[in-house]
C-alpha cells in the first residue's frame, strides 16, 4: 500500500481512538459528579444510596449508611444474604430496565434503579429504611441474638420514613439518575447503531455540578443560621426576634425585602409581624384572611409557590388590581405538625434574578426551625396578656401539662422525621410538704413561682418548661441529645440548691434541692407516653438514692 493510501487509514484509526479516550473521560467525569450529587441526594432524603457495579462492588462509597447494614456485612453470617439481596436486586434492575422496590432479610424497605455509564452497567441501591415502627420491632425480634443488637452498635443510624415519603425520595433519584445520565438501551446494541448522547449533556452536567457545589456551600451557612436561631431565641421580644430572624435569612438567600406573617387561630387571619428592606405601605393590608391573597392561599393549601414571573403566573391573584413589585418571590407555609403557624415572603434578590428551585429548598430546609422560633415567640407574649389561659398554670405563669402533652407529641413527630435528637426532663422539689407544714402555702407556693422563675432562665426559648402537677416541673429540649440533657439538668439542680430561698418574713427558708429524671426519644421509646414514663422512673431512681441529685434513663437506668 502506497504512503498516501496508508495516510488516511492513520488518521482514521487515530480519530477513532481520540473519540474512544474522549468518551471514556466524559463517562469518568459524569461518574464523579454523579457521586456527589448521590452524597447530597442522601443527606436531604434521610435515605442510603450507593452505586454497585455488576459484581456487588461500590462505585464510590455508601452516603449516609445504615447501621443495621454495616453490622450485617461484618456478620459471616449475615452478610450472605445481603449480597444475594443486592445480586436479585441488580438483576431485578437491569431487567427492568426500571425502579424495583423490595424489602431484603432485615426487612428495610430499599429499592434498586439501573444506571448505565459507557459500556458498563450500574444499579443505584437506595432506602434502607423502616416505614413504621412495627417493622423495627419485628427487626428487634427476629435478631435479638446477634452481637450488635445486644451491644446497640448496629441501633446508632436508623432511618425511618413514611412509605409515602420514600416513594417520593424513589422518584426523585430517579428523576436526578435520568436527568443525569443518557438514557441507553436495556440489551446490548452494535455500535454502528449506538444512541448518541443528546446534544445538551454537557449542559445537563455543567448544571447539575452547579447545583451540587451551591447545596456543599450553603451547608456553612446552614450551621451558621441555626446557630442564630439557638441564640435568637434566648429574647421573648417578639419584634426583634422576627426582625433579626428576617434579616439573618435574607442575607442567606440574598434577598433585599423579606415579611413574616403569624397565623391567629382565634381570628383565622394572618398578621404581619415583621419585615425587612423597604417601608411597609400604609395603605396594604396587615391582616390576611385564610384564603385570601398569596399568603392566606399558601397557609391554606398548606403548598408553597415559588412564581419566577408574577405577571404571568396564574396561581397569582389579580384581585383590586394590586400591583406586585417584583415579579420573582416565594411564599413558605410555615407549620408546625397539623398547626399553622405563619407564611414566610421573600422578594427582590439583590443581584436582579429569579428565585429557583434551589433556594425554595434551602427555605424548606430551615422552616421547621423557624416554626419552633415562631412558636414560642408566640407563647411567650400570649402568656405575657394572658396568664389565666387555659394552657398556662396560674402560680407560676408555665404552660400547665395539657400544653405539655400537645407540645411533646408535636416534637417526638418532628424528631421522626427530621430524625434530630430529642430529650426530656421531670423534675420534683424535694420534701415539698415541710415548705407547707413550716412555713404555710403561701410561701410554699413562693418556692414553686421562683423554682418556675430558675427554671425559664436556665433554658433556651426553643425548650418548654411546664408545671407538671403539685411540686412537679417538665422541660422539653429539641435537638439535645441525652448526655447534654443531663448536663443542662445537673446545672439547673446546683443553680437550685446554691439559691437562698425566703419566706414573706424575709426568713431563710433552708436549702431547696431538686431530683432529676431525664430521658429521651429514641428507637425504643418512639411516643411521648413512652419518653415520660422513663424519665419518671428515672425520677423514682434519683428519689431512691437520696434526693438532690440527677438520674438519667438509658438502657439500663445510670446516675450522671
Amino acid at each position: 500500500m502506497s504512503r498516501e493510501g496508508l495516510a488516511p487509514r492513520l488518521n482514521k484509526d487515530t480519530a477513532t481512538k481520540a473519540k474512544t479516550t474522549k468518551d471514556q473521560a466524559q463517562a469518568y467525569n459524569s461518574l464523579v459528579v454523579w457521586l456527589r450529587l448521590q452524597r447530597s441526594l442522601a443527606g436531604r432524603n434521610n435515605i442510603s444510596l450507593t452505586t454497585i457495579s455488576r459484581d456487588g462492588a461500590v462505585i464510590g462509597r455508601i452516603e449516609n449508611d445504615n447501621s443495621i447494614c454495616k453490622a450485617m456485612r461484618v456478620s459471616p453470617e449475615h452478610s450472605r444474604l445481603c449480597a444475594n439481596d443486592c445480586s436479585k436486586a441488580f438483576a431485578d434492575a437491569t431487567s427492568e430496565g426500571s425502579p424495583v422496590e423490595y424489602r431484603c432479610h432485615a426487612g428495610l424497605h430499599c429499592f434498586a434503579i439501573p444506571v448505565r455509564v459507557d459500556r458498563q452497567q450500574l444499579v443505584v441501591l437506595g432506602g434502607r429504611v423502616f416505614t413504621r415502627s412495627s417493622e423495627y420491632a419485628e427487626f428487634l425480634a427476629r435478631y435479638a441474638d446477634l452481637e450488635s443488637v445486644q451491644s446497640g452498635d448496629c441501633l446508632k443510624n436508623i432511618n425511618f420514613s413514611p412509605a409515602s415519603e420514600l416513594r417520593s425520595a424513589v422518584d426523585l433519584v430517579a428523576s436526578s439518575v435520568r436527568y443525569h445520565f443518557p438514557a441507553a438501551p436495556r440489551a446490548e446494541t452494535k455500535s454502528n447503531d449506538r444512541a448518541e448522547a443528546p446534544p445538551d449533556l454537557l449542559d445537563a452536567h455543567l448544571e447539575i455540578i452547579r447545583l451540587t457545589d451551591q447545596l456543599e456551600s450553603k451547608k456553612q451557612s446552614l450551621a451558621v443560621f441555626y446557630e442564630f436561631l439557638r441564640e435568637v431565641a434566648s429574647s421573648i421580644d417578639s419584634k426583634k426576634v422576627y426582625a433579626s430572624l428576617l434579616s439573618k435569612l435574607a442575607e442567606m438567600l440574598k434577598t433585599e425585602r423579606s415579611s413574616l406573617m403569624v397565623f391567629n387561630e382565634e381570628s383565622n387571619e394572618l398578621a404581619l409581624e415583621a419585615a425587612v428592606g423597604g417601608k411597609i405601605e400604609a395603605e396594604g393590608p396587615i391582616r390576611v384572611k385564610l384564603g385570601e391573597s398569596v399568603s392566606g392561599i399558601v397557609l391554606q393549601s398548606g403548598a408553597a409557590m415559588l412564581v419566577r414571573d408574577a405577571s404571568s403566573d396564574a396561581r397569582v391573584p389579580r384581585d383590586r388590581g394590586r400591583r406586585y413589585r417584583t415579579k420573582s418571590f416565594i411564599s413558605y407555609p410555615i407549620t408546625l405538625g397539623q398547626r399553622k403557624v405563619g407564611v414566610l415572603n421573600l422578594t427582590d434578590r439583590t443581584d436582579g434574578s429569579t428565585y429557583e428551585s434551589e433556594d425554595l429548598s434551602l427555605v424548606e430546609m430551615v422552616a421547621p426551625h423557624i416554626a419552633l422560633v415562631i412558636d414560642r415567640t408566640e407563647w411567650h407574649r400570649k402568656a405575657e396578656a394572658f396568664q389565666r389561659m387555659s394552657l398556662t398554670d396560674a402560680l407560676t405563669g408555665l404552660p400547665n401539662r395539657r400544653y405539655l402533652e400537645d407540645r411533646l407529641f408535636e416534637e417526638v413527630e418532628r424528631s421522626k422525621r427530621y430524625s434530630t435528637p430529642l430529650s426530656f426532663m421531670i423534675i420534683d422539689v424535694d420534701h415539698f410538704k415541710r415548705y407547707n407544714d413550716i412555713y404555710g402555702h403561701t410561701n410554699a407556693d413562693h418556692v414553686l413561682v421562683q423554682t418556675a422563675h430558675m427554671l425559664r432562665r436556665s433554658v433556651r426559648t426553643i425548650d418548654m418548661s411546664a408545671r407538671f402537677a403539685g411540686d412537679e416541673f417538665c422541660i422539653v429540649l429539641p435537638e439535645t441529645d441525652l448526655d447534654s440533657a443531663a448536663r443542662i439538668a445537673e446545672r439547673l439542680r446546683r443553680a437550685v440548691s446554691e439559691t437562698e430561698y425566703r419566706s414573706d418574713e424575709g426568713e431563710l427558708m433552708g436549702q431547696v434541692t431538686l431530683s432529676i429524671g431525664v430521658s429521651s426519644f429514641s428507637p425504643s421509646r418512639q411516643t411521648p407516653l413512652a419518653v415520660i414514663e422513663t424519665a419518671d422512673r428515672a425520677l423514682y431512681q434519683a428519689k431512691t438514692r437520696g434526693r438532690n441529685c440527677v438520674a438519667v434513663y438509658e438502657d439500663v437506668t445510670n446516675q450522671s
